[in-house]
């Protein structure tokens, strides 16, 4: 009797031990299940949200220099369309890509007219439906002789110009023109790297 007792408490603490087991089997598959869903959230968080972009090139100086690390929310005209003084990231157009020797990726740019403005500029100054607008982000020696012939933005576009404008290759370029706006792709919000250049854009 004593022995049959015995090897039923034994049969019983096996079964706990199987179901431990097996628990412990469970909880690790959890944990990975999580950490994979966390992994696709970051990814979906920086692809349809918050993306961090390398700054490459110098056509945005003195606001936004190369190497920094910009933060842009790629939803942010998800609702609403850009506005003057935006900064930008933006495919130009095929047009532009087709040249030889251009490059295709983003660019950085500012908004300075949106669909039904009328812009130019003389002498390094733009005016914005017959007034001159100004431009406080722009240091002289970055404007050059700026000429842009007067002209109306097409609607469902922007006229996207570089900080940089003595070098910036921009809307100014045939090339390029206004940039519709299925090729705007979210909003430069600020900078993040490196840490004490910290900045809101």
């Amino acid at each position: 009797m004593e022995q049959q007792t015995i090897a039923a408490l034994r049969r019983q603490a096996e079964k706990r031990n199987e179901s431990m087991e097996g628990g412990a089997r469970w909880r690790a598959l959890d944990f990975v299940l999580y950490l994979i869903l966390i992994v696709l959230s970051v990814f979906a968080l920086r692809t349809v949200l918050l993306d961090p972009v390398r700054v490459d090139g110098h056509s945005m100086l003195d606001t936004l220099s190369d190497g920094e690390i910009m933060l842009v929310n790629r939803a942010a005209f998800a609702f609403s369309q850009p506005k003057r003084g935006d900064i930008v990231l933006c495919y130009y157009p095929d047009d532009y890509y087709a040249q030889p020797g251009k490059s295709y990726g983003t660019r950085v740019k500012r908004v300075v007219a949106v669909g039904g403005d009328t812009i130019e500029a003389k002498n390094g100054t733009l005016y914005l439906n017959g007034e001159a607008q100004d431009e406080p982000f722009l240091t002289p020696e970055r404007i050059g002789a700026m000429t842009i012939a007067r002209q109306v933005i097409p609607e469902g576009s922007v006229f996207v110009l570089g900080d940089n404008r003595a070098v910036s290759i921009d809307s100014r370029d045939p090339n390029v023109g206004p940039i519709p706006l299925s090729r705007v792709i979210g909003k430069v919000r600020l900078v993040m790297y490196p840490l004490n250049s910290l900045r809101l854009v």
